[in-house]
């Protein structure tokens, strides 16, 4: 009966078709669409949407097999576990479809993984004698960057576009005073820019900047391009110090409304830019002896330019926000096609913004040896805006591991593995 019924729809919709055409009998090969067709078609469609399109026939797979400009802005938001450093293999979670599998990087065994940037991943090894080895992996073109040596006083390393680009900056925060060093494709050296104040608590590019926050909720911004001609004009020194007055920095005094000042202690600040705005994300935790990494409430705040204030968000539309310490990122959800949307999903951080994973090999075993239970503990979680069971909201992070990093799995890459036609 099933295949009775389908053979008569077939027939049914090819008469309508007849009808259409005056009788004429038409034949659509779809599967031999040309491949400029597809590119329009799958600009059109969700992420998810995209990926049933995809699965339709093998061809249509075949433009997924290549990296192309128009799909940069497609992929899944995906979590590499932490961990991991002697491993040819890592562990990989994605968001959506909570899909895990191992990803093969052999570039990256003895190397710790210190954020990324879409596709990329920021890597480290080598930190003995207070210094690091930087290097950019993609480990899906296995495209891989190596940068100069430098010190191990850095919390964070930003960039302002894809690596490859000659226009690219890349950015280390320092972790003990406000201090950065700049780095562009060619240069032989990291180049020092030195500031007066205590350090920067995270950093984010948006629209030609980098955004700084500071411990008062304040901004420093420098403008990307002066960064790029003073380096590359400078170059020719090893040991370059790029000068204030090369470099365009203005500081803005930003407030926050008295109601919503808070203590530093127990909060954890996250700087995330969407939609060409830039987001504070603060990351409340329990302050409760023994509460170790038990996160409260987040509440966000978007970036008044004309006033230079920061105003409470209570509802985010229809973004996602994927926070984490090394690496935040914000999602359309209609772009990606899901239903769940005003969210953020976290990782499991740890409250003081200036460690990094290396840094904290002690918290191996620490819930054992101060007697605290660490069954049940998470990796990361999920926080929905303007939800009443946010009331008592409590998530308890893993003591023992370091936070795993957020980085976005091409929709290129993710067919070609994942899709079985």
């Amino acid at each position: 009966m099933p295949s009775q019924r389908k053979r008569n729809r077939k027939q049914k919709n090819q008469t309508q078709l007849n009808e259409e055409n005056d009788g004429e009998v038409v034949s659509v090969d779809w599967a031999g669409l040309p491949k400029g067709i597809l590119e329009i078609i799958f600009e059109q469609l969700s992420l998810i949407d995209c990926i049933s399109v995809s699965n339709v026939c093998k061809p249509w797979r075949k433009v997924f097999s290549r990296e192309l400009s128009c799909w940069e802005r497609l992929g899944f938001p995906s979590l590499l576990m932490s961990g991991q450093k002697d491993r040819e293999k890592r562990i990989c979670i994605s968001m959506l479809e909570k899909r895990a599998w191992e990803m093969e990087m052999p570039e990256a065994r003895g190397k710790y993984c210190w954020g990324s940037f879409q596709d990329w991943l920021i890597l480290v090894d080598d930190v003995e004698c207070y210094s690091l080895n930087i290097s950019l992996l993609n480990p899906f073109t296995r495209s891989k960057i190596n940068l100069p040596r430098t010190w191990d006083f850095y919390h964070k390393m930003v960039l302002s576009g894809h690596p490859c680009r000659e226009n690219c900056v890349c950015m280390l925060v320092h972790s003990q005073r406000q201090e950065l060093a700049f780095w562009v494709p060619g240069a032989q050296s990291w180049h020092e820019y030195k500031l007066v104040g205590d350090p920067f608590e995270d950093a984010i590019f948006c629209n030609g900047s980098f955004y700084l926050l500071s411990k008062d909720n304040s901004i420093f911004q420098i403008d990307t391009a002066s960064v790029s001609a003073t380096l590359r004009r400078d170059d020719s020194s090893a040991s370059a110090v790029a000068s204030e007055s090369e470099i365009k920095t203005e500081f803005h005094k930003v407030i926050m409304p008295e109601s919503e000042n808070h203590v530093n202690d127990g909060v954890l600040r996250y700087l995330v830019e969407s939609c060409g705005e830039i987001l504070l994300v603060c990351r409340h935790f329990s302050t409760l002896p023994g509460a170790v990494l038990e996160t409260r409430n987040f509440k966000v705040y978007v970036l008044d330019i004309g006033q230079m204030s920061w105003k409470r968000v209570e509802n985010l539309g229809d973004r996602i926000l994927f926070l984490g310490k090394c690496s935040s990122r914000s999602f359309s959800a209609v772009e990606l096609g899901v239903e769940i949307r005003n969210c953020i999903y976290f990782s499991n951080d740890n409250t003081a913004p200036w460690w990094n994973e290396w840094h904290s090999i002690h918290l191996k075993g620490m819930s054992a040896r101060l007697g605290l239970d660490n069954s049940g503990r998470k990796h990361w979680g999920t926080f929905s805006l303007g939800n009443r069971n946010n009331i008592h909201f409590c998530f308890r992070g893993d003591r023992d591991n370091w936070g795993p990093i957020w980085f976005t799995a091409p929709l290129w890459w993710y067919c070609n593995n994942f899709l079985i036609n």
